[in-house]
């Protein structure tokens, strides 16, 4: 295959250069060709590294989605799974492609804004009929009165949210990549010994699901040895 040449300092995102793949191969969103680009996918990856720039999180998670969905769809499609597993990355590229456009119309309206023409501002006279004195006392408690309708307006510390949000939520695109590169070097591993550096809930879930996926897409075998499950990389 041919090698893919591309401008690395264009693409912003990973959808983006999804988009740009997609647009190269002339194919449609809602028909994703998916070892074709994430082959050209992969390369781009590659590319990144062979340059000594550094791949962003956002980069790696998406290359696990492409994998996840390339698995699936090598597999026997069940009786009761009816949607195409492309969709939900077909409906977010539709999304960022709409969010672009409008963008890239709202870039144009600004550079157009330098030859727009306005009607002159026009000087307006004071009315002088209207004269009323006000005491300072009367000032005073309007300005008191402004300061309590805005504190009830702001919102609630932080500190109100504590132990309900800002904890951050484990991808489990993430944590197969995680489990990948680890079987990847040591060829086998104890399931009990994935959940180690697993620092909150969210993580030791994620983890889990990782390995439900990577065991449901034939990726790795589980063997049952002194009372632990222990998962084996299948090249």
């Amino acid at each position: 295959m041919e090698q893919l040449k591309f401008s690395l300092e264009v693409f912003d995102g990973p959808l983006e250069l999804l988009l740009h793949l997609i647009s190269k191969n002339k194919v449609s969103i809602y028909d994703i060709p998916i070892s074709l680009i994430l082959e050209q996918y992969m390369e781009y990856i590659e590319d990144l590294k062979k340059m000594d720039l550094e791949v962003s999180s956002a980069f790696i998670e998406m290359a696990a989605q492409l994998m996840l969905i390339k698995s699936r769809m090598l597999l026997p499609k069940a009786e009761t799974e009816e949607e195409d597993p492309r969709m939900s990355l077909a409906e977010a590229l539709a999304e960022y492609k709409r969010y672009k456009a409008v963008i890239g119309a709202l870039r144009k309206d600004q550079e157009n804004a330098g030859i727009t023409y306005v009607r002159r501002t026009e000087q307006l006279e004071f009315d002088k009929k209207h004269r009323l004195s006000y005491e300072s006392s009367a000032l005073t408690e309007a300005y008191r009165n402004v300061l309590r309708k805005s504190a009830r307006a702001l919102p609630p510390p932080l500190k109100s949210f504590a132990g309900i949000v800002g904890h951050p939520v484990a991808s489990v695109p993430a944590r197969i990549i995680g489990v990948l590169r680890t079987l990847k070097r040591q060829i086998t591993c104890s399931f009990r010994s994935l959940f180690k550096t697993a620092k909150t809930r969210s993580e030791i879930v994620a983890t889990f699901l990782a390995v439900l996926e990577l065991s449901k897409s034939k990726h790795v075998e589980m063997e049952n040895r002194n009372d632990d499950l222990y998962l084996t990389f299948k090249k």
